[in-house]
């Protein structure tokens, strides 16, 4: 019996009782929707870091990491909220973040919110995390656009569970956002069709302390605010393959390039993507406590030599400095430029010169 027919049962008397009990929920449910957008950007920011580590830590459970490979752009709505009572509607604010072009990374986040509803008898509430991970150039695009609607200018499918399992069935060759919700702890694929993605403008303004647009975010060259530094850290962390794991090799051969550390062009300044290099660093080091470290700073050849030593100390003391703040002992490292000396590849060329500019750890004991 449809929710329809099944109205037109029910008496006068107990659908006017039903139809109040719906709008005295409806009111409870509003105030949900107030708090909601009274918490703090970086609160949310916080909590879509940590909802993206969970879901990533299993793999066997979680997303599968070859489709996260593939994927141009992510979004993460931490806690969506999920009430009914004849009347059932969802609601829900988070982050989308999409990948440089050229480098593979993801880029600083904007704030996105997704609403929908749904018809029926039913009753109950949930708090979901929801993942979406945009697949493919048309919906990039959509993503961008004012709003749009999953399932009508979107095409969208549930996302399989497990690791490596992207099939190539039609279903998940032309979708263009997979979709996955969290739980209580259970992972499973989910359909939003009908629910509707938009910008939020007002998240954004707080975030950025200016009126901003999510495609001048994500297309553009914004600073990464602070408080988005560890979600755009965290989702570096898992990029390409996972994490860096070149320090580990500081065991064997005694030094190791940072291959995912990045400074602002002609200076010392750490770019926020490359923290989840810079975090497993940090991670093994202290997982040996005995190594005593020395970071070397090296430059191309372009400009004086004088100037590419000043910069390659600089640089390697930023990262020295980095790595003090956030829990080594200062007196187990050091710092040390080296300018354009030993390059590493031909400076004629700007594939070479990239090479060139890098940062190492050497052990010395």
């Amino acid at each position: 019996m449809t929710s329809i027919q099944l109205i037109t049962h029910i008496g006068p008397r107990r659908l006017s009782l039903i139809t109040a009990l719906s709008l005295c929920f409806l009111v409870g449910v509003a105030p949900m929707s107030a708090q909601e957008s009274e918490s703090s950007p970086d609160k949310r920011l916080q909590s879509a870091a940590i909802s993206f580590r969970e879901a990533m830590h299993e793999p066997d459970k979680g997303i599968p990491r070859d489709l996260f490979d593939k994927s141009r752009c992510i979004v993460i709505i931490p806690g969506v909220k999920k009430a009914a009572f004849i009347v059932g509607g969802k609601y829900g604010r988070g982050f989308v973040s999409c990948r440089k072009n050229g480098t593979g990374r993801f880029g600083t986040p904007a704030a996105i919110r997704i609403e929908g509803g749904s018809y029926g008898l039913q009753i109950g509430g949930s708090s979901t995390d929801v993942f979406l991970l945009i697949m493919n150039e048309g919906g990039m695009k959509k993503l961008l656009a004012d709003k749009f609607t999953i399932g009508g200018e979107a095409e969208a499918a549930a996302g399989p569970v497990g690791r490596d399992t992207s099939a190539n069935t039609d279903v998940l060759l032309h979708a263009e956002i997979l979709s996955w919700s969290r739980s209580r702890g259970l992972f499973a694929g989910l359909s939003l069709e009908g629910s509707t993605l938009r910008p939020d403008e007002s998240e954004d303004t707080k975030l950025y302390g200016e009126k901003v647009s999510n495609q001048q975010i994500l297309q553009g060259d914004l600073n990464t605010p602070t408080g988005a530094r560890p979600l755009v850290a965290e989702l570096n962390r898992y990029s390409n393959g996972g994490a860096n794991g070149d320090v580990e090799a500081l065991r064997n051969r005694g030094r190791v390039t940072l291959s995912n550390l990045r400074f602002e062009t002609g200076k010392a300044d750490i770019t926020p993507d490359s923290e989840a290099s810079l975090n497993d660093a940090v991670n093994a080091l202290k997982e040996h406590p005995d190594w005593k470290i020395r970071v070397e700073g090296f430059t191309d050849n372009v400009g004086s030599r004088e100037a590419n030593l000043k910069l390659s100390t600089d640089r390697a003391n930023a990262v020295m400095n980095w790595l003090a703040e956030h829990g080594i002992d200062r007196s187990r490292l050091s710092a040390k430029g080296f300018g354009e000396a030993r390059p590493i590849a031909s400076n004629s060329t700007d594939e070479g010169r990239a090479k060139n500019r890098r940062v190492e750890i050497v052990r010395n004991s």
